[in-house]
């Protein structure tokens, strides 16, 4: 595993971050204060002793609490973040942060021997709303209306939870299931097709903008860090 030496990044009572984009993964470590990570995962509570590991590309906001937040960070390889948010727990705070500012090589047993932080809470018409969100083609007033609410109240709803409105979380839902799908080697078209985009030039669209790189070069960088993984597994 190739991971950075830490930094720390302090935050004021209740800043807010809004909807930003981390070009490679990373852990976070949660010092003192709190704050809610809003993104397409849903809100996560952060305290103290909360270390998220977040997957290249992951995009999300930040509101800090009264007593703001200081936060350890530390760069990861692709092979230990993984393509998914994880959120989890240590049992001992002081030695986390050990890791994190001397012995960066220690983070996968660290990771270990954490347990899981528990899951976000969503209001009952949520769920069924991300799921039509993620894989049916129903417009966002539709889904409102199908869930029971308005469509003014889910767009609120999903901006406090998630820090984005519904339209904004289904591309991202799309860009997500696109970035798997061109780590599986699907062609371009139809991996547009399987996302949910109009067509290939839509997909390149969305994805330059949501990146900075086209589905191309994400394809090249991706197939670069699994190649690279085989190696280190080899070794």
């Amino acid at each position: 595993m190739h991971a950075h030496t830490g930094f720390e990044t302090r935050h004021d009572a209740c800043d807010v971050l809004r909807t930003h984009r981390h070009a490679g993964a990373y852990a976070a470590l949660v010092i003192d204060g709190n704050h809610v990570e809003a993104s397409a995962d849903g809100p996560v509570e952060c305290r103290p002793g909360t270390l998220v590991l977040h997957p290249r590309w992951h995009a999300h906001g930040n509101r800090f609490g009264r007593l703001g937040a200081k936060v350890a960070n530390l760069d990861l390889d692709d092979g230990l973040a993984g393509d998914a948010l994880r959120v989890l727990h240590v049992h001992d705070a002081k030695e986390a942060l050990a890791v994190f500012a001397r012995a960066p090589h220690r983070l996968r047993e660290l990771i270990a021997a954490c347990s899981p932080a528990p899951t976000p809470t969503l209001q009952p018409w949520q769920h069924a709303f991300l799921r039509e969100l993620d894989d049916g083609g129903h417009d966002i007033a539709a889904l409102a209306r199908l869930a029971g609410v308005s469509l003014a109240h889910a767009s609120r709803t999903f901006v406090k939870s998630h820090g984005m409105p519904p339209q904004l979380l289904r591309r991202e839902l799309r860009c997500r299931r696109a970035l798997r799908l061109l780590a599986a080697g699907m062609p371009l078209a139809d991996i547009a097709s399987a996302s949910g985009f109009a067509d290939q030039a839509h997909l390149t669209r969305v994805l330059r903008a949501a990146t900075g790189a086209p589905p191309s070069r994400l394809r090249r960088q991706i197939k670069s860090v699994q190649d690279a993984g085989r190696t280190a597994a080899v070794q």
